[in-house]
């Protein structure tokens, strides 16, 4: 694959979600969904923007200090064997990702396990803790062991995902948008971004709930496209020492994506 340094333009972002009205974390209890259904759809920044532009103003548009679009850092801890990647690499389940995950415009930061079940489900765990952390001591057992079905004594900071987050959300049903733009992964030495690449995520309470936005999506002739941030970041930077054949489809059609290659899916 190859890797640009060009990122998506988030002037053009701010200029199409002007029209949303803000929506503060307190009134988002309607729209939490810890325990969803997702369906993720890769996106170039050019299908992004005709997305948001086409979305109905009943989505409101989190904001925080005036800022409507978020920072997010993300560390990930598997195993010395890459256990949980493998996991998911393999097809099982119920299988699990923890990670702690740090809201930089909000200050806030969260241990957090999150486990999709046989169901197709997707339960998030997650525990506020004061700073970020970098090892998963024992003042964690008893939220890991609360939710985790592992030994997680051995598990180590793994990669450094970070992005920036837009989030809107449904006035009139339990859903919520996430669109993640400039992606970029880091470990050691090793950095990687992802250019002109948008990972739209919508979250909602059931498979059958109104959803004009997914009906956009539709009617874009995009579908939803398995994409694990985590996984893509280890097959691209583990590369040759871990299996990631599970992966290719997936791989390929970021790079295609990245050339300006075809935008259905």
């Amino acid at each position: 694959m190859q890797i640009h340094e060009q990122l998506i333009d988030e002037h053009q972002l701010l200029h199409v979600l002007s029209r949303f009205q803000p929506i503060g974390i307190h009134d988002m209890g309607h729209a939490t969904l810890q325990n969803r259904k997702e369906s993720k759809f890769l996106l170039t920044s050019k299908q992004a923007l005709d997305f948001i532009s086409h979305l109905p103003e009943t989505y409101r548009i989190f904001e925080v200090a005036g800022q409507r679009i978020q920072t997010y850092s993300t560390t990930y801890y598997d195993s010395p064997q890459l256990k949980l990647y493998l996991e998911h690499h393999n097809g099982k389940k119920p299988r699990y990702k923890v990670r702690t995950r740090s809201y930089v415009g909000s200050d806030l930061t969260f241990l957090e396990v999150k486990e999709k079940k046989n169901t197709g489900r997707t339960v998030k765990h997650r525990l506020q803790t004061e700073n970020l952390i970098t090892l998963l001591g024992t003042d964690f057992k008893e939220f890991l062991t609360s939710c985790l079905p592992y030994d997680y004594s051995q598990y180590k900071p793994v990669l450094l995902n970070e992005y920036h987050r837009i989030t809107l959300v449904s006035e009139t049903n339990p859903e919520r948008i996430t669109l993640d733009v400039n992606l970029s992964y880091h470990c050691s030495s090793i950095d990687i971004t992802l250019p002109d690449i948008v990972i739209a995520e919508l979250k909602r309470s059931s498979d059958q709930s109104i959803s004009p936005a997914l009906d956009y999506l539709n009617s874009m002739h995009v579908r939803p496209k398995g994409f694990s941030k985590y996984c893509i970041g280890i097959s691209l930077l583990y590369g040759n020492f871990v299996k990631h054949n599970n992966f290719r489809i997936t791989l390929r059609l970021l790079n295609k994506l990245m050339q300006g290659g075809p935008i259905r899916c």
